[in-house]
């Protein structure tokens, strides 16, 4: 399957208090933003239910997280298959226009980290933007939502996007339901927001300098999407805005800085790879 089936398809399927040592975790935790690719929408109608950017267009980010922690690496997303590099025009399907500059695994080499030196990976949800290297980091842990992983091997989904992710099928497993702390001490921790997919998450990050880190996974795909709280043509309308109620009260709990990571202003205040926030 090629990159641009995947832009067709999409809109058919879619239906507690620290311990000192998580202090000591936190002081030593690094977030690492890397460019994954990016979008060209030239046309924003699949955005919203209610019509609200028909016509508008739209650039958008597509980033990668590396958080590096002293029990270990997890890597929050592999973004667009590094092969879209090799086509420097990218490729086009319907109103998207995919492109990537460089690949993940080059970007990674220049902290001397190999795919197999990953020991977590999870991703948000399994669509190809963010799951297209996937197969590549099947020797770490994969961390996913039970019902994301039921998800991405059933009918269809796994005949359309599983050349992404098929050999995660074999690799060591960890399936949460509500939410995971990858680290065991409350420094990083995957929460469960479905609505784009039933298993769709987003990621807790607590560093001991910038504070408080939510990245959106897809959740939100642009900050005007936030403000207005539009939904996307093809979440389930009910189950996403409940999954942004409780993300909201997190933010608000946490006094936490969100991150929406299709967002190119937000993606673009994040320091540049191999830059990172501690």
């Amino acid at each position: 399957m090629n990159f641009t089936k995947f832009i067709g398809l999409s809109i058919s399927l879619l239906v507690p208090i620290f311990s000192a040592n998580s202090a000591l975790s936190a002081h030593s935790i690094k977030l690492y933003t890397i460019d994954c690719g990016s979008y060209d929408v030239a046309d924003m109608k699949s955005l919203s239910s209610i019509g609200a950017y028909d016509g508008q267009k739209l650039p958008m980010a597509n980033p990668c997280f590396l958080i590096r922690h002293p029990k270990g690496d997890l890597l929050w997303e592999t973004g667009h298959v590094d092969s879209l590099a090799d086509n420097i025009n990218g490729e086009v399907g319907g109103v998207w226009h995919a492109k990537l500059k460089t690949k993940l695994v080059v970007q990674l080499a220049q902290l001397n980290i190999k795919p197999q030196d990953i020991e977590y990976l999870s991703l948000s949800h399994v669509h190809p933007d963010h799951a297209g290297n996937a197969n590549k980091f099947d020797s770490s842990m994969f961390i996913v939502n039970e019902l994301e992983h039921k998800y991405m091997f059933s009918e269809p989904v796994i005949s359309y996007f599983g050349e992404y992710y098929s050999a995660l099928d074999k690799a060591k497993t960890i399936a949460f339901s509500d939410e995971y702390d990858v680290f065991d001490d409350g420094s990083v921790v995957i929460k469960s927001m479905p609505g784009l997919t039933p298993g769709s998450s987003v990621l807790l990050v607590r560093l001991n300098k910038t504070g408080k880190i939510l990245l959106t996974g897809d959740l939100y795909l642009h900050a005007q999407g936030r403000k207005l709280n539009t939904v996307l043509q093809y979440n389930v309308k009910a189950v996403t805005l409940d999954s942004r109620i409780k993300f909201e009260v997190l933010v608000k709990k946490e006094n936490a800085r969100v991150i929406i990571q299709h967002d190119k202003q937000d993606f673009e205040r994040l320091p540049v790879f191999p830059k990172y926030l501690n």
